[in-house]
Parts: C-alpha cells; structure tokens; sequence
C-alpha cells in the first residue's frame, strides 16, 4: 500500500485542493490569538480582535465539515488565553475553548466530549500569567492554567465499512485503549524551535490510533512544523496539512525527513499557492465572547523566561525606551532635578538590563507605558531618584507603592 502526503503552503480557510469527504481525521491546534507574529498577511491570530480571530476559526472550521467524511471526528487542541491589563486594559481569562464548541455545534458538528491535556508550558505559551496573584494574601491570588484541551467532535452520519484484515492491523492493545480513552492525558509539551506553538508526536499519536485505521487519511489545517504529518505517515495513514506560512517549509521537510519528494515508500507533494486574495462568503456567526483587542503591541513585552529588556535610549528624563521599542516612563515619580536625573540615567541605566514590572493598565499611547523599573541588581530605580533627591513622589497619582514613595521622601526632607 502506497502511503501518500499532501502539503499545501496556503489558507486553509478555503482547502480547495481536498475533495467532499475525502478526510477520515482531522488534528489540529489553531494559532495562538495575538501571541506571535509570523510577519503574514493573512495570518490568523496576531493583529486581529478576538472577533475576527474567531471568525476566522469558524470558516476553518466550515471547511473542516465540507472535507470531512460522515462519522469522522475532528481534533482540536486549543487553551484558553491570559489577557493582562497592561495589553487589554483588564485582566481576565479569555474562554477561547467553550466558543469554539459553541461555534463547530453552529456548523453541524457533534460535541463528543474532551480530554484535559496536563502540561507546564502554558502559562507561556498561551499569553503568560504571575501565577502568585496577590500572595499570600486573599482575594487575588489567580488559578494557574497548566493544562490546554484536546475537543473531540464528530461529523453525523454512518462510518465507512473496513476490512477484516484492515481493522486487525489496526487495533490497539488493552493499555493503549484505556490510557487513550481516559479523560485526562499527562505528558510534556515540545520544545518550541522555529515555532510557537509545536506540540508533540504523542499527541496525534494518541489520536491518529484512535479514530483511523491503517490506510485512512488525516488533515492537519495548522500545520504549523508538520508533526501531524510525520506522525501519520510512521503510522501508515496518508496525510494532507495546510500551512499559511511558507518559511515553516523548510522545517516540514525536516522534520518528515524529505528528500526532493520521496520518503521511503511514502510520496510527498509539496503545493505553493500563488498569492491570491482570498474570497470569503459571509458567515451568519457572531461570537458570543465579549470582544477584545490589544491597546499596544504584545510584541513589545517580554513575559516568558527571559524577562529582562535592554535599554537602549533615554528619551528624557523622566522616559526610557527598551530593546523591544516599548517606551517606559517612570511610575510615581515627578523628576526635580531634569539635568542631574539625565546624567544619572546615562551612566547607569543606558546600556543595562532591567526589569519592568507593570501594576495595573497604565498605558499613555500606542507605545508608551507606565512601570517600576529593576535593575538586574535588584535596584529599585523609581525608589532611588526620590531617595537620592533627583524626585519627588507623584501626589496627584495613585498607584501601589505610593505610601512607600512619600515615606522615602519624608526621610530625605528631614534628613
């Protein structure tokens, strides 16, 4: 049995290159809503509101339908997203996995239930959280979401017979089926090279073995590094992936272990779409999740491991601009000495690594915020310029360390 794979470098809100119910398994994790930016036009996630995020989801998730055989089931890993105030304007938890039940239920599909995918990466990877809240002490300490859902739905109709031969090839050991089929998977995530959100081979799998036999065909829409690929083809099922950015191509070969366009006894085809705009009808969808957008760039933030942030200019004395082009004025202070205060930061702010953190939404612009700075030696920069007498307190400001600030300056007045 030949074992075929398609790759298309495309949108996959239009996947005119799959026929009516060709699919028997569809896999994927949709792109992260304004996580990372791809540098793609028509990209889904970055640089949209939350509305056209999701109506985006929802034509992919149509075309899913359209594709799909009748009693197929489609797979979608897909976590919930932090919204921090200091992007949003507030803070909450945005419930991306409940609309897009809401939105497949809409388009015909068949809610069967989800397994909860234990993982430690998604405090990350799904927009970051201070996981100690107001500790120790009550009311905000905040739930930390270390786990994303695998939604498995299913088109209605009467599954394809199979032959005999076919099905015993295919099962699954006695293990297999009650770890598989138990409602919560514990396994780690993937290392993120190239890519934001990659998950691992154990994923689909777990999937692939469950929901198609040997033969069978499986379609990743976000293909994203092309692990839903690879593992279909080791396990003998011909696979179709969809992936709107072709820099990711190189790794997809990579990672299939292409050569020109044959793997073993595999053969591979590689499809580039001309650039085209694309034609979408309207969709009768309004999701029913409040909309969001961002009010600055998330690009400009560091919230993941490396937390620092370089400063590369001092704007005046009062501002700094950091290697991620984020402009930071200093929270608190009134400057009262200008001239002296720009020495100080020339000699030992410029050129060094600090830490920012960001109390509440305190954004003046597009690019402009308001936070405490660190230095990476622990130094409270906006403690010291009222301590050293370069600042006073903001009285006409109320923010938390404003006690603090006029105690320091308190004690410098009276010596």
């Amino acid at each position: 049995m030949e074992i075929k794979a398609k790759i298309i470098i495309g949108d996959s809100r239009k996947m005119k290159e799959v026929q009516n119910e060709e699919i028997d398994l569809i896999i994927t994790s949709p792109p992260y809503w304004n996580i990372k930016d791809y540098g793609i036009s028509e990209q889904i996630g970055y640089g949209q509101t939350l509305h056209e995020y999701l109506k985006s989801l929802y034509y992919v998730w149509k075309e899913c339908y359209r594709v799909l055989r009748k009693g197929g089931k489609l797979c979608l890993n897909i976590g919930d997203q932090f919204a921090r105030s200091i992007i949003y304007g507030r803070y909450k938890v945005i419930p991306i996995h409940a609309e897009v039940i809401a939105q497949c239920e809409d388009i015909g599909f068949d809610y069967m239930g989800s397994i909860i995918w234990q993982k430690k990466t998604t405090m990350n990877t799904t927009g970051g959280a201070n996981i100690m809240g107001s500790f120790p002490y009550p009311p905000n300490g905040i739930v930390e979401i270390d786990y994303e859902f695998i939604h498995i739905f299913k088109k209605p109709g009467k599954g394809k017979r199979v032959p005999k031969e076919i099905k015993e090839a295919s099962k699954l050991t006695k293990e297999e089926w009650k770890e598989y089929f138990s409602g919560h998977w514990r396994f780690g995530g993937a290392k993120q090279i190239g890519h934001e959100a990659i998950f691992p081979d154990e994923l689909p799998r777990r999937l692939i073995k469950m929901f198609t036999f040997i033969g069978d065909t499986v379609l990743d829409p976000f293909l994203g590094s092309g692990t839903t690929v690879k593992v279909a083809l080791e396990l003998g099922r011909n696979a179709i992936g969809y992936e709107i950015n072709r820099d990711f191509l190189e790794i997809i070969k990579e990672k299939t272990g292409m050569k020109d366009t044959l793997f073993g006894s595999c053969n591979i085809q590689i499809i580039e779409r001309k650039e085209e705009k694309l034609e979408l009808p309207p969709i009768n969808y309004i999701p029913r999740i409040k909309d969001a957008k961002p009010q600055i760039d998330p690009n400009k933030f560091k919230f993941k491991e490396d937390r620092l942030y370089k400063v590369v200019e001092i704007i005046d004395e009062k501002t700094i601009k950091v290697n991620t082009g984020l402009i930071v004025k200093f929270l608190g202070v009134k400057i009262d000495k200008k001239e002296d205060t720009i020495c100080y930061l020339k000699d030992y702010i410029l050129g060094e690594q600090v830490f920012l953190k960001f109390p509440d939404n305190r954004i003046t612009d597009k690019n402009t915020v308001m936070a405490y700075v660190y230095l990476r030696n622990k130094i409270f920069v906006n403690a010291y310029l009222i301590k050293s007498g370069l600042a006073l307190p903001d009285f006409s400001m109320n923010h938390r360390y404003k006690d603090k600030f006029i105690q320091l300056w308190k004690e410098r007045k009276n010596g």
